[in-house]
Parts: C-alpha cells; sequence; structure tokens
C-alpha cells in the first residue's frame, strides 16, 4: 500500500500535490466542527459538570439543563444523559449536566448520602445561573430524572417564566417519596445515630441530614404559574406510581404530555443490551426540546 502510494505521489505535479494537501486540511477542519464539544465545568456551588456545545457553536438554538437522580451522577445509567447529550447537540442544542453533591462520589465515599433537596436544587440552580451568564440569548430547558424531576419543578417553582420547556423522566412528585418504600429501621438508625444502610441497587449509607433534608417540601406547588411545554415519560414498570397526570393537571401550559413506554421499568431497562426503551426516550426528547425551545439568537462562544 505505502509503495502504491508514494508511486501515486511521484507522478503527481506541484499544484496537484497542493490541491490533495487542502483537501486533506479541510476534510480534518470539516471532521474538528462536526464532533461536539464537551468540556469540564466547577458550578459556583462547586458541583462539577459538563457542557456539550452543538456541532457549530453559533448555530445553538437552546439549552437544556440535565439534572440527575438519586444517588446517580451527571451520565446517568447505561449513560443515558451522556447519550441525550450527542443527541441535543445534533438538534444544535446545548446541555450542561452536573453532579449532585452529597450524592454522586458514590465508591469514592462509600456510597453515603449526605445532600438534601435544598443541596440539590442549589446545585441544579448553579447550572441554570452558568447558562445564563454564559449564553444569555438561549431559551432553557430543564430535563429531570426520577429524583431529578423533582428537582427540577422546584426550579419552576421558584421561577416559572424562565424555562421554556420541561421534560420528566421517571419523575417523584416529592423527596419524601424516596422514603416511602423504604424499610424503617436504617431510617430510624439515621435519625437516632446519624447513619442508616439501604440495601438498594447498592449499599446506601444515608445520613441523617439527607433524612431530614427531603421533608417539607412542594416540588409542584408553581406549577399553574408554568406557561412552558411540559413532557412526562415513564414506564410501565415503574416502581414509581404514574404521577404524570397528575402533574400534567397542575402545569399552566397548553402543550402538555405523557408517555408511557410499555413495558420499560425506572430506568428505562438501561443496563439491557436487549431493549432499545433509552434510545427510545432520548429520541423522543431531543425531538420534544428542538420543537420547544423557540430559536431565539445564536449562542456566544
Amino acid at each position: 500500500m505505502k509503495n502504491r502510494i508514494r508511486q501515486t505521489c511521484n507522478r503527481l505535479d506541484h499544484g496537484c500535490l497542493l490541491t490533495i494537501c487542502f483537501l486533506i486540511l479541510s476534510a480534518g477542519t470539516a471532521s474538528a466542527e462536526s464532533t461536539p464539544s464537551a468540556r469540564a465545568l466547577t458550578l459556583s456551588s462547586g458541583a462539577n459538570a459538563t457542557l456539550t456545545l452543538p456541532l457549530a457553536k453559533s448555530s445553538a438554538r437552546g439549552m437544556v439543563i440535565m439534572i440527575h437522580g438519586w444517588s446517580g451522577q451527571k451520565d446517568e445509567v447505561g449513560d443515558l444523559f451522556k447519550r441525550q447529550a450527542q443527541a441535543l447537540a445534533e438538534r444544535n442544542i446545548a446541555s450542561l449536566r452536573m453532579n449532585i453533591r452529597g450524592e454522586s462520589e458514590r465508591e469514592a465515599t462509600n456510597y453515603r448520602l449526605t445532600s438534601t433537596f435544598v443541596s440539590r436544587v442549589q446545585d441544579a440552580q448553579a447550572g441554570v445561573d452558568w447558562a445564563i451568564e454564559h449564553h444569555p440569548l438561549l431559551p432553557i430547558g430543564l430535563l429531570g430524572f426520577s429524583y431529578g424531576g423533582a428537582t427540577a419543578m422546584e426550579l419552576i417553582s421558584q421561577e416559572p417564566a424562565q424555562y421554556q420547556s420541561l421534560v420528566l423522566w421517571s419523575s417523584i412528585l416529592n423527596p419524601n417519596e424516596l422514603l416511602l418504600d423504604q424499610p424503617a429501621e436504617p431510617l430510624r438508625q439515621a435519625l437516632e445515630t446519624g447513619e442508616g444502610a439501604i440495601q438498594d441497587w447498592t449499599t446506601l449509607l444515608i445520613t441523617r441530614a439527607h433524612v431530614l433534608g427531603m421533608i417539607g417540601f412542594d416540588p409542584l406547588r408553581g406549577l399553574p404559574q408554568y406557561r412552558g411545554a411540559l413532557l412526562s415519560l415513564r414506564g410501565s414498570e415503574d416502581s414509581v406510581p404514574q404521577h404524570d397526570p397528575e402533574i400534567l393537571k397542575q402545569a399552566g401550559g397548553k402543550r402538555l404530555e405523557y408517555r408511557i413506554l410499555q413495558g420499560a421499568d425506572h430506568i428505562f431497562n438501561a443496563f439491557d443490551p436487549t431493549k432499545r426503551y433509552g434510545a427510545r426516550i432520548i429520541e423522543q426528547t431531543a425531538v420534544w426540546f428542538e420543537q420547544t425551545l423557540p430559536a431565539i439568537q445564536a449562542a456566544s462562544d
């Protein structure tokens, strides 16, 4: 192969060589420009985040803030959020996903949970603040998964006019809902001694601050003042009740919809390679934001 390339090059004149070099360089540039750029950020709350921009940065038509579920991390199970960021970028939508402090450290803290609902909202708000500061002209959408759904609705309740579109995956209504199906003993231990162990997908060490920090909130209270679009996605086999009709009943917007994926579980069978529920919700979410985030003006670099 190398000999054939040398023979071909020897037969080319100088002008052809320059043309080929230009085409090669152009192809390399085009390839670089066609790849969504992702970079790490540290938000004002101290949370780590990833920003993903569209193929051409100046073409961004919106910004989606992604909020992961309980004891999760910013890429989510099966890399669902990471894959969602790519799908959004392909539709000229930027995204920012953050780790929630006190949950996302996972193995590094032996899965010890110290976050509160207030600290969760602070981390998510820090992502919104970053987007507003650096891309002030972009309309903002929210994507919340499970506990992240309640977090997203709390953001909307605090400032309903700030957001144009909301997508919920397997959302809970209220933080304390996470505690309802847990055995009483670990909760009592956490309250009395400061820490208890819950057997979930792994052993989670819940702290007193974590438990108390879930009590006394109503994330839906501001939804009647929210005029943006809302899509709720959930599997028919979700362990969380189908709260979607209640959520839509509270919302004040005109474009409201919920969809039930028959056969899917709470995490959309993210670890089952034979299922395509994850790909389906990623596609539906990307199309929803493309349709509901108004193109106002291109993003600044």
